[in-house]
């Protein structure tokens, strides 16, 4: 992300002394496991929805708009020469002298891609109240995967930064679950990115589309870098959805203001210098984070999140914004259940 003046992308900044919240409330949080059990257990009653990446290979339990020898009844057609005498309806018959064919549906699998952005930007928080990004956007992914598993569905959960990590997967089944958690818990930092080259790069290598889920703060090139490679996508038969993380220090004013310490002006009003590090690249950059400095920051973080949303929607993938400080069983349960992604 460029920002259209002269600071640093905040969101891969960090300023010294770096444990902002924990030196002035003593309040440290211990990142929490990926999962407990209550979360587990209400997982197991969502199924990912696909409106036009269902793939008509393995037995799964999502319903496929082919039609089949399945017993599960969907439709009556006219009988034509050639189908199954045996799927005569007879009681249709008697009631409207005519002949009737049973239709029935054919469950099939659908297989979820998840790309995980493992990149240096991910592994940030603005304060020890909340999860790193990566560790959030981890968490989500396991539930995703979880959900996937424990319908049959295939799964492949892909870590990226410079390039493509090896994937988990392709897997299937439940008994796959608890490799997956495993992973994604051994998962490390894996440098910069560039979002736009790793969706193409991996796409390319697919023949089949699929649900594809990318989780990043996407922070990475430019915003328009995004569209052609997500007209791709859905040229392709590709359903996107875009997770974007992000840490509330990166988009609520008040909590970057404080985060860069503009909360500690002297007497006379002036604001002490703050050191910023780009935990990507390495560059530093030395600033003073005066009023007009970040109502800037606040003017551009807004036009880009717009922007970025603006594309997915354009190019027909869906879009979700996500803060860490919002309870993963808020993302899945209520979030995607509205868009009707899962029910």
């Amino acid at each position: 992300m460029r920002l259209p003046f002269a600071i640093p992308s905040l969101p891969r900044a960090r300023s010294r002394p770096s444990d902002v919240d924990a030196d002035r409330t003593g309040v440290v949080e211990v990142d929490a496991p990926l999962f407990d059990e209550a979360l587990l257990a209400r997982l197991r009653h969502l199924v990912l929805i696909s409106s036009r990446a269902t793939s008509e290979g393995l037995a799964g339990e999502h319903r496929s708009r082919r039609r089949g020898a399945s017993p599960e009844f969907a439709d009556f057609k006219s009988y034509s020469q050639g189908d199954d005498f045996r799927r005569i309806d007879w009681n249709t018959y008697a009631r409207l002298d005519g002949l009737f064919v049973r239709l029935s549906e054919v469950t099939t699998e659908l297989t979820i891609h998840v790309l995980l952005d493992m990149s240096n930007s991910m592994d940030w928080r603005g304060s020890n109240r909340v999860p790193t990004k990566s560790a959030y956007a981890r968490r989500i992914g396991g539930a995703l995967g979880y959900m996937a598993l424990w319908h049959f569905d295939r799964l492949v959960v892909t870590p990226f930064g410079e390039s493509l990590a090896p994937s988990f997967g392709p897997v299937q089944g439940r008994s796959n679950v608890v490799p997956l958690l495993r992973h994604l818990e051994r998962l490390q930092p894996l440098g910069q990115t560039s979002i736009a080259e790793t969706l193409e790069r991996y796409v390319r290598s697919r023949r089949r589309p699929g649900m594809l889920v990318v989780i990043s703060d996407l922070l990475s090139g430019e915003p328009e870098e995004l569209r052609p490679v997500l007209r791709i996508l859905a040229a392709r038969g590709w359903q996107v959805l875009v997770m974007h993380v992000l840490d509330p220090a990166e988009v609520t004013p008040a909590l970057a203001a404080r985060y860069l310490g503009a909360d500690q002006r002297s007497s006379a009003g002036v604001t002490p210098p703050a050191e910023l590090l780009d935990v990507e690249s390495g560059e530093r950059l030395r600033l003073s984070p005066t009023d007009g400095v970040l109502a800037r920051y606040a003017e551009a973080i807004g036009a880009w999140l717009e922007q970025i949303e603006s594309f997915c929607t354009d190019e027909r993938a869906d879009y979700l914004r996500l803060t860490t400080d919002l309870p993963v069983e808020t993302i899945l349960l209520r979030m995607l259940y509205e868009r009707g992604m899962v029910e």
